[in-house]
């Protein structure tokens, strides 16, 4: 058997709700949360960059002197690594609407495939360090961007 609850509300209720939210508070609320997520992921994306940035630089210095058991695999991490970052920055160039890094993003995604593997790293020590340069031209390149956004809202 079940037995209803009553609740009662005393006579004044109206001055115990709550008082309802302002427009304009609401909309200053929603702008500064977004651009607290676009900056955060500005952020993001740039550590993501420098980090792929400093793996192709530290691969090409340290590689010719890795010891050959080794080698294979600090290869293969390297690839995966720079393949996935360069994914990621695919899609955010296409968000941004940026094709052409977009395109050099891919670029880098074939180079350093890591089930098919187009070259050996340690002994295309060039070729690393020139995959360096998209990152860093998105690096510069892709920063305006993200101040217009901010300076929008």
């Amino acid at each position: 058997m079940f037995h209803p609850l009553v609740v009662e509300l005393p006579s004044d209720s109206r001055s115990m709700s709550p008082k309802a939210l302002d427009e304009t508070v609401w909309r200053t609320w929603l702008n500064k949360n977004r651009l607290q997520e676009l900056h955060r992921t500005a952020l993001r994306m740039k550590a993501l960059k420098w980090a792929c940035m400093g793996l192709l630089i530290v691969t090409a210095i340290v590689s010719p002197y890795v010891f050959a058991p080794y080698s294979s695999a600090l290869q293969t991490v390297v690839r995966f690594a720079v393949a996935l970052g360069a994914m990621v920055l695919i899609v955010e160039s296409f968000r941004r609407g940026r094709y052409v890094f977009a395109g050099l993003f891919a670029g880098i995604v074939l180079l350093f495939n890591p089930v098919l593997p187009a070259l050996d790293l340690s002994g295309n020590r060039l070729i690393v360090m020139i995959s360096v340069l998209p990152f860093l031209a998105s690096l510069i390149g892709m920063k305006e961007k993200v101040r217009l956004a901010a300076a929008l809202v």
